[in-house]
């Protein structure tokens, strides 16, 4: 009896060292993989492949609220700060959330509109890093992005719920779903929005085509489609086409 419960032992305290293992390695492996991706987003910039936009004027939220949440303790997980997902470098300060009809019937009354966010450059491609409050039916506009260029001509692009933007609280029951347009990918899922429940959050990048590469894009716009849906914009990364990998 003495061996068997030695054995027992033995073999429990094999299980957990095993574990405690395994998890060290993963947890080494995600940073190590972590790191790799930031060294890559600042190369980006350095080789002036990217570049960051400038948002802190235009945050409705600045990223110091989201400890303070504390109904929702998600918004303490979620990143902040120089990141790079899917191979784009972002600077998250904060986010501009948009008129939506989904929050104005709570009383959360977001603006229609914020112009005017400083770019002045040329690039191929707007790398947009955001959510949404509340979900629309699949292709219901939510956002419109204006480029404004140093002729005095625009262009207006819109995200598309679905295909572009998702609302950012996921009722997981199995893979968290990302975007299906061609140009939007799932950028980041952590957290839990509802205490006790498995209720991730989930952002997502869209790359939108600037149509005049040549010209400077003076200042951008975001406006509210005026739709259920708020739209929520995180980040926003000038570069050349095909950063998103």
């Amino acid at each position: 009896m003495a061996w068997t419960n030695n054995k027992r032992t033995v073999l429990w305290g094999t299980a957990v060292l095993v574990a405690l293992v395994a998890a060290t390695v993963f947890g080494l492996r995600h940073k190590i993989a972590h790191q790799m991706a930031l060294t890559g987003g600042r190369r980006a910039i350095a080789n002036h492949i990217a570049a960051l936009v400038d948002m802190t004027a235009s945050y409705t939220t600045p990223a110091s609220y989201f400890d303070k949440i504390t109904q929702f303790p998600a918004w303490k997980t979620v990143p902040r700060g120089f990141q790079t997902f899917d191979h784009v470098p972002l600077q998250i300060g904060g986010m501009i959330c948009l008129w939506g009809g989904g929050n104005a019937k709570m009383g959360l009354i977001f603006p229609e509109q914020i112009s005017g966010i400083e770019v002045n450059q040329k690039f191929e491609t707007l790398y947009v890093y955001h959510g949404a409050f509340f979900a629309s039916p699949d292709k219901t506009p939510v956002c419109a992005v204006v480029f404004h260029y140093e002729d005095d001509s625009s262009v207006t692009n819109q995200l598309l719920y679905g295909s572009d933007i998702l609302d950012w609280t996921v009722n997981r029951s199995g893979t968290v779903i990302g975007p299906t347009g061609p140009h939007s990918e799932l950028a980041w899922v952590g957290g839990t929005f509802t205490p006790g429940a498995n209720r991730p959050l989930r952002f997502c990048l869209t790359a939108v085509e600037n149509p005049q590469p040549t010209l400077e894009v003076t200042t951008l716009d975001l406006v509210s489609c005026k739709n259920y849906t708020a739209a929520c914009i995180m980040a926003l990364t000038t570069g050349r086409s095909g950063l998103m990998k």
